[in-house]
């Protein structure tokens, strides 16, 4: 098993391990952890890029987008606010596109 995909097992096992630990707690103490999820499959998704790099493998765009807006998420959730999904998920699209427009002008010189 290579380590790209050793390391993707790895991350599918903690999110499911966390699902289910967020499960049981929402049952046992009988509140909504969707918050806690959210911010668990940011942190899980960012880690899994961050590892990636630390082997000096290339990282996911996807996944890495996808875990800044579980995390955004979540983290709100957390602090009481809830935002707009959509309009955020657009403003977040805009942003991936300018900074890597912006990589490859910097690359470019």
């Amino acid at each position: 098993m290579n380590k790209s995909v050793a390391l993707t097992s790895l991350a599918w096992g903690v999110f499911f391990v966390w699902i289910g630990l967020s499960w049981i707690a929402s049952e046992y103490y009988g509140v909504s952890m969707e918050a806690y999820v959210a911010l668990g499959v940011g942190l899980i998704l960012i880690g899994l890029n961050v590892a990636r790099t630390g082997f000096g493998l290339r990282l996911s765009k996807f996944s890495l987008f996808i875990g800044v807006i579980a995390l955004i998420f979540g983290g709100t959730a957390l602090m009481g606010y809830a935002l707009p999904l959509w309009q955020t998920i657009l403003v977040l699209i805009g942003l991936f596109i300018i900074a890597e427009a912006l990589s490859s002008l910097v690359k470019s010189k």
